[in-house]
């Protein structure tokens, strides 16, 4: 089963993450569900909100996706898979 429990991220990932945000950038976002379905959504980021001890990066299309699933965002590798290319595509 998919790990449950929310890990906090990297300062330095999450410091990109804010600055795309603050950006209101267009992105492509990598990440994995809560079943673990590897998913790349396009859309503007709109910012990161905390729920319940857990925080989100918020998307203009209104999904909101765990911090600690996040594979890359605009080509930025979340922790732990900078060298991890392949599930990368162009899907």
């Amino acid at each position: 089963m998919y790990e449950t429990v929310y890990k906090p991220i990297d300062e330095t990932f999450y410091s990109v993450l804010e600055d795309l945000a603050a950006r209101r950038k267009y992105c492509r976002v990598q990440y994995f569900t809560d079943i673990h379905e590897f998913i790349t959504a396009r859309a503007v980021v709109n910012g990161i909100v905390a729920e319940a001890g857990e925080e989100y990066l918020t998307l203009a299309t209104g999904e909101k996706i765990r911090l600690d699933r996040l594979y890359s965002v605009d080509e930025n590798f979340a922790p732990g898979f900078e060298n991890y290319h392949e599930f990368s595509c162009d899907c």
